[in-house]
């Protein structure tokens, strides 16, 4: 008994402690914070995918820097990241939750169909704290083809914008909609027409935690929650309640 007691202990299946996954806690409509419960896309995919691999979970929003934080420690996991060369060293990732369109935003005085990562050179450009967007823009950023300023999201970078604090703001696609749409600026700024770059998104593990353990079976509801079309349906609905009650 006492042998078999073991080895259910450390079956992925039968675990003895909650999953922690932290989410960035001001990043709608993808994660956010609201009345001290993560929700948004990822929180709500993340859910769905414990439920499915029937593993106990503890979603904790956090500022993403300190998400990235825990993720260093090997404390928890962390949902809705980039992957990038230098975070592969250290992280392992699951499959794609998410693809997210990043796209080029400025003010409509000063819009000229800027859509490549050249169009941004000599600019100063708005960026979320924390955040990497990509190799090849991180690549250019360190070479100083543009400047950045770092906001705590993107409601701040677009006030800058309007503002005339910066030249250009990166955002994603959705969050960026709503809140042109929300903060009233249809008029004010444009969006390019195609995407800078697409970024997939993932649940990613320091490989020195013991939690990685749950990869197989994350990754396992990861593509039936995408066969049945589960996860199309959890976008759709955490997008329609980020719009009603995280941007206002």
């Amino acid at each position: 008994m006492s042998v078999l007691m073991g080895v259910l202990i450390i079956l992925p299946g039968n675990r003895v402690h909650a999953l922690t996954v932290y989410v960035d806690e001001a990043n709608p409509p993808f994660m956010y914070s609201a009345n001290n419960h993560a929700a948004g896309i990822y929180p709500e995919i993340v859910r769905a995918i414990a439920t499915r691999a029937g593993i106990p979970i503890n979603i904790v929003p956090v500022p993403w820097r300190r998400a990235l934080l825990h993720l260093e420690n090997g404390d928890g996991a962390v949902a809705g990241i980039y992957k990038n060369l230098e975070r592969q060293k250290k992280f392992a990732f699951s499959d794609p939750i998410h693809r997210e369109s990043l796209m080029i935003y400025r003010s409509a005085n000063k819009f000229d169909s800027e859509s490549r990562l050249e169009d941004l050179s000599g600019m100063n450009v708005g960026v979320i704290r924390g955040w990497s967007y990509g190799n090849a823009f991180d690549r250019a950023r360190n070479s100083g083809m543009f400047e950045t300023s770092e906001a705590a999201g993107d409601d701040q970078n677009f006030a800058m914008l309007v503002n005339d604090r910066v030249d250009a703001v990166i955002a994603v696609r959705e969050a960026g909609d709503i809140w042109i749409r929300k903060l009233k600026l249809q008029s004010q700024v444009f969006r390019a027409k195609t995407a800078l770059h697409e970024n997939q998104t993932f649940i990613a593990f320091n490989r020195r935690s013991t939690d990685i353990s749950t990869l197989a079976l994350i990754n396992k509801a990861i593509a039936e929650l995408v066969e049945d079309g589960t996860i199309e349906t959890v976008i759709a609905n955490a997008v329609d309640d980020a719009i009603g009650s995280a941007f206002h």
